[in-house]
């Protein structure tokens, strides 16, 4: 199984992406209303519901914000919330995006909620959205999918927070949870790949974020263990 690293930094990038294409594309048609234009264009992009809160840019800045930004699941999973994003902070290179590369000065995520939904078939929306934005190749690995042929090349600050992740799932329900995973303003630098996110998987692996269906790492032997919250 994938772990939370790899696929969480495969959406984060490529939803990122998404968002900055969606702000070239605002510049490039200021007469048209601009949440409406990015809702429908993230609709397009991932098949699933957007709702934006306010969506806000500068002319004169290489930055943007979604606030308010919540994704729900297709039909087949519930039509239920996937994520709820009070905060999607983008500060970006404008020369690098002219030569066709995503270099993230800043980035800003405050992750409000996750859930992670289980359907009748037994598949999870975590992997469907997961072989969406990041296909396997021939040889097995996966790749993020490109958009307009621009490459991913750095974070210099990333800027993360998760607070609640749950598990629905949608034949039995009895088996709902929920843990608070508390992850507040953590800050990683030099962001390439998933490896750049230092501990991540096994601090959500002591929040608790395995009993909600999220793929992270056991800790190592050197990791000092921190306990779980108790599941509500």
């Amino acid at each position: 199984m994938k772990t939370f690293l790899s696929w969480f930094f495969k959406i984060l990038w490529w939803l990122t992406f998404v968002v900055v294409v969606l702000a070239i594309i605002v510049l490039a048609n200021r007469d048209l209303i601009v949440k409406q234009l990015a809702e429908r264009e993230i609709r397009a992009a991932t098949g699933l519901e957007p709702e934006i809160g306010d969506f806000s840019f500068s002319v004169l800045e290489p930055k943007l914000t979604l606030n308010n930004f919540r994704l729900y699941n297709t039909a087949e999973f519930g039509g239920t919330l996937f994520l709820d994003v009070p905060e999607l902070h983008i500060e970006y290179d404008r020369a690098a995006l002219r030569r066709h590369e995503l270099h993230i000065t800043l980035l800003r995520v405050n992750l409000r909620e996750l859930d992670v939904v289980k359907n009748a078939a037994g598949a999870t929306n975590l992997m469907t959205i997961v072989n969406t934005v990041a296909p396997r190749k021939s040889g097995g690995g996966r790749t993020v999918a490109s958009i307009n042929g621009r490459k991913f090349t750095k974070i210099d600050l990333l800027n993360l927070s998760i607070g609640v992740a749950k598990f629905v799932d949608l034949k039995d329900q009895r088996r709902n949870r929920a843990v608070a995973i508390g992850v507040e303003n953590q800050i990683y630098t030099n962001v390439v790949s998933s490896a750049d996110l230092h501990g991540l998987s096994e601090l959500l692996w002591h929040r608790g974020g395995r009993t909600v269906g999220l793929p992270v790492n056991p800790p190592t032997r050197e990791t000092s263990p921190e306990p779980a919250p108790k599941t509500p």
